[in-house]
């Protein structure tokens, strides 16, 4: 990964990580809640070549191993991250192209963030983290899952996008 792609890669995420921060986890949702960090970056990972898959999972880690509101050992957001970009990249053929196959694609998002949530918390529970009760767990986590798949028409196409359009840039300013 280059100096700009890893540059971009970066201050995008921190972008999102604030707007998560600031805005979506002020929303009051009525079951759970969203995780448009999580939805994000598995739509970033989505379509990125495997060694970009590592650094972008290893990035999103490192910004929420970093969160305040977290009473979790540092790294173990990046080690659920890791882990399941991994999976991500053994069946990455599989998954196909996901622009093309919306239905698909949101389906790939909620299963792959509810799977980070409950690794992390599976995770967090054996390394002695307080969790919550396996029943506010599930509801929370099944209503990521909702909201997942209702807003990932949205914001996975525009991702996709604005992805494109990016490292397009880079690849005109460095005439390759």
């Amino acid at each position: 990964m280059s100096i700009y792609r890893t540059s971009i890669t970066v201050s995008f995420f921190v972008f999102i990580f604030i707007l998560q921060a600031a805005v979506i986890n002020q929303i009051p949702f009525f079951i759970g809640g969203f995780s448009l960090f999580l939805a994000v970056t598995f739509s970033w990972i989505a379509s990125t070549e495997r060694a970009e898959t590592f650094a972008t999972a290893f990035i999103a880690g490192i910004l929420l191993d970093l969160s305040p509101s977290l009473d979790a050992p540092v790294g173990l957001w990046t080690f659920t991250l890791l882990f399941l970009s991994y999976l991500i990249s053994l069946y990455r053929e599989s998954l196909g192209d996901l622009d093309g196959r919306p239905m698909t694609a949101a389906l790939y998002l909620v299963a792959t963030t509810s799977s980070a949530l409950l690794i992390y918390l599976l995770t967090a529970a054996l390394l002695g983290v307080d969790v919550p009760p396996a029943l506010t767990a599930g509801i929370d986590t099944a209503g990521n899952a909702i909201w997942t798949l209702l807003l990932s028409p949205l914001y996975f196409p525009l991702i996709n996008r604005l992805k494109l359009r990016l490292f397009a840039i880079g690849k005109i300013r460095s005439g390759g």
